[in-house]
């Protein structure tokens, strides 16, 4: 698709076109840009952008309906597209197949939650929510290695452990 241009796929009745890649065309100037675009309904929708030697090609996986779709360019580089036709009912494969019986509605199902201080009260805001302050470590690990790595204290004899008192 030339830049700045409308493309319209011709197709056959019942089938869909399956875009793979987009790039920009081997030409395309030196920071050219082009935007592809796929307007449906009345509605233009972007599928990618490119920049030549930047964002040169983009992978697409992207199912059009070519009798209502049309695929545009804008900027200053043209593009190449590739794709394939497939048939519009991919799961008709020739067999005969039964649709799938409806669903039954599912009744809602109330779960309850076991009560801990992070939870809101009933009617509170989880922006009202204060959360518990964590439980104060034990510093249990750290005494037990502190004994480990003290010194071996030697047994005090008992005429050390009298105080001499200086005579009056």
């Amino acid at each position: 698709i030339a830049a700045n241009a409308i493309a319209k796929v011709a197709s056959r009745p019942g089938e869909v076109l399956h875009l793979s890649q987009v790039c920009l065309e081997p030409s395309a100037q030196r920071d050219a840009t082009a935007k592809v675009f796929v307007e449906h309904g009345g509605k233009k929708y972007a599928i990618t952008s490119l920049k030549e030697g930047c964002q040169e090609f983009c992978n697409l996986d992207l199912f059009v309906d070519p009798q209502s779709c049309k695929i545009s360019v804008v900027g200053m580089a043209g593009v190449h597209i590739t794709g394939y036709f497939e048939p519009d009912d991919i799961m008709d494969d020739g067999e005969d197949v039964a649709p799938a019986p409806a669903a039954k509605a599912l009744k809602p199902v109330k779960v309850e939650r076991a009560r801990t201080p992070a939870v809101a009260a009933e009617g509170e805001d989880s922006s009202e929510r204060e959360e518990a302050p964590p439980a104060p470590k034990k510093p249990v690990a750290k005494v037990a290695a502190a004994k480990e790595k003290a010194p071996a204290q030697r047994p005090v004899a008992a005429k050390e452990k009298r105080a001499k008192v200086p005579a009056v």
